[in-house]
């Protein structure tokens, strides 16, 4: 494959597994924000896991942050430091130069649910998610994804694709792919809950923050301080600026593969 075949490759991936979190995952899956046909579902659900995990696991942690913002039972806490906020959370440290070199394996995140689904296997650990995220459990689908060793087969899969397409090459493109989509994803828990960066234009009652040049790489889910005010609302730019998850749920609307966007009152189209 050229160098312009691998670049374009990557666009893709990161577009496709960045918007199944960002448009299925969180919005969709976490938040409600908009109904959407079952296919859609399934197919922005399986995008997601590409990267993310078990989307009960990702959904009931989410709902636990919202639930306890920036206190001690938050998962990934800042009132701990930047970079436990970032990665450290996920090993247990509150260093920053552990966090750092965890965020940069890239393949640190599949090899973290490979040991969780080892040690629940063996019985050693609950999927405590699952008590956060009833109304998923009734999907087959999202069942099927929490089952212990799918993700990590999912991820072998990926990882076999890559290395038969491209041998040592297809791999580091590979690793790129995730380690991009790893930190991006991180960031919103970092970068948007810390009081340097940002603006805070609503009283939340925590950090959370709008940066605004972060958006780019995010899919719009830097617009957090926003998301924290009105966290159904299925935009979160809501003053503006580059949010391409609501752009797609609109496109979406338009085709009829989903509907009844959530949006606050003040950003609601009047009724004729």
């Amino acid at each position: 494959m050229s160098v312009l075949g691998w670049v374009a490759a990557w666009i893709v991936a990161v577009q496709l597994a960045g918007l199944g979190n960002t448009v299925g995952y969180h919005r969709l899956l976490t938040h409600r924000a908009f109904v959407a046909h079952p296919m859609v579902r399934r197919i922005l659900t399986l995008f997601g896991a590409t990267h993310s995990g078990s989307p009960m696991m990702w959904v009931g942690l989410h709902r636990l942050h919202h639930a306890r913002s920036d206190t001690e039972e938050d998962p990934h806490t800042p009132t701990r430091g930047f970079w436990y906020g970032h990665a450290g959370w996920l090993i247990g440290t509150r260093h920053p130069l552990p966090a750092i070199l965890f965020a940069l394996t890239g393949f640190g995140q599949q090899a973290l649910i490979l040991w969780h689904d080892l040690q629940r296997l063996v019985g050693r650990r609950e999927a405590d998610w699952v008590a956060l995220c009833p109304d998923l459990r009734e999907e087959r689908l999202m069942r099927l994804l929490d089952v212990p060793l799918v993700m990590p087969a999912l991820f072998a899969a990926q990882a076999v694709g890559a290395w038969w397409v491209g041998g040592a090459w297809g791999l580091l493109w590979l690793w790129s792919v995730h380690l991009f989509l790893t930190n991006a994803s991180w960031s919103v828990n970092s970068i948007c809950h810390w009081p340097a960066f940002g603006v805070q234009r609503w009283e939340t009652g925590d950090r959370s923050r709008d940066v605004a040049w972060l958006s780019v790489f995010t899919n719009g889910e830097s617009y957090h301080n926003g998301h924290h005010r009105y966290p159904r609302s299925a935009r979160h730019a809501l003053h503006g600026g580059i949010d391409l998850s609501w752009q797609v749920i609109q496109l979406l609307c338009r085709l009829r593969l989903a509907r009844d966007p959530w949006l606050p009152r003040a950003w609601r189209s009047p009724r004729p």
